[in-house]
């Protein structure tokens, strides 16, 4: 008895002990379970992932891709998450976003978040981001950032191809595409000038008859030139000429203001105003020197979303001179 008691108050010392230890210790005494906090902040530093491997568990866990594949009349493109159409500008050398302001407007950045991903069946190690100059990280296939362009009204539409002979789609190999789609793949603008091309427009025949060809408005870019819709009309760098160099998709994107007739310049300044014939002969409207366009990526009139595009568009003032 004497022997069973002696053990029974050691078990009470023991857990007694043991208790004051803890005790000690969540009070910030100097109990030697102190060091065991650096071990808490070994596991979670060990727990935060890094940026690629949040990545790809984003991935796995079926986070939305931010590009991937797609079919277009120029073969197997890069195309974003909702299948619309990237491109490359030609501009941008040494894998450096250049397209910012009014540009990035008319040709919007594929900014992405830290979670971007790759859709399967494409070489993930193509593919990283820069920065752009205005904001956020911008995905880059090869050495190539990548943007959207607001003529696409839709996934699948290249109007984009060649504009300004530097905006090219961007082939599964991160190479831009220079050839043309074997057909055109979207109709102009109903809001164009009624004489665009010789497609059939019965609805646009009608404005040309009832106003001039072009006009003078104001925008917050000065007192600039417009069509008979009130669409801003550009002027082509490389057609400092005079003479035309905007043709086949590069057309598609900027249609040019066609000429039908002599009646058509009726109610135009004369010493502005005037014809210039196209590599397909038809005519175009010129003011000063430039052949004039209208933007595929102008939504309604007073929209200026090309200017600056590419460094090669801008808008034409009322004296047929760029605004810049």
């Amino acid at each position: 008895m004497i022997t069973h008691h002696r053990t029974s108050v050691l078990v009470r010392l023991t857990v007694s002990g043991i208790a004051a230890t803890f005790a000690l210790t969540a009070c910030g005494g100097s109990g030697t379970a102190k060091p065991a906090a650096p071990a808490v902040a070994r596991v979670v530093a060990a727990a935060t992932p890094t940026v690629a491997a949040t990545s790809r568990a984003a991935a796995r866990a079926g986070a939305t891709v931010s590009v991937k594949a797609g079919s277009s009349p120029l073969g197997q493109i890069l195309v974003d998450a909702d299948g619309n159409t990237l491109y490359a500008f030609l501009n941008d050398t040494d894998a450096k976003s250049t397209c910012t302001g009014t540009c990035a407007d008319a040709w919007p950045p594929a900014i992405v978040d830290a979670a971007w991903s790759v859709a399967p069946g494409l070489d993930a190690g193509v593919f990283s981001t820069v920065a752009h100059p205005e904001g956020g990280e911008q995905l880059a296939a090869g050495r190539y950032p990548l943007y959207r362009f607001s003529g696409d009204a839709r996934p699948g539409e290249v109007t984009g191809q060649g504009s300004g002979g530097v905006w090219y789609v961007v082939g599964t190999d991160a190479n831009p595409i220079k050839g043309d789609a074997a057909a055109p793949v979207a109709a102009a603008p109903a809001t164009t000038v009624s004489s665009y091309g010789d497609t059939e427009a019965p609805v646009a025949a009608p404005v040309a008859a009832a106003a001039p060809l072009a006009t003078i408005a104001e925008n917050t870019l000065g007192t600039i030139i417009v069509n008979a819709g009130g669409q801003t009309v550009y002027g082509f760098v490389p057609d400092a000429a005079g003479t035309p160099t905007c043709v086949d998709k590069c057309a598609q994107a900027w249609p040019p203001v066609l000429v039908e007739g002599d009646s058509a310049l009726a109610g135009l300044d004369g010493n502005v105003f005037t014809v210039v014939d196209r590599p397909d002969g038809s005519k175009q409207l010129k003011a000063g020197k430039w052949p004039l366009y209208t933007f595929a990526g102008d939504a309604a009139p007073g929209d200026a979303n090309g200017q600056a595009s590419g460094g090669n568009w801008f808008v034409v003032a009322e004296d047929g001179k760029l605004i810049k």
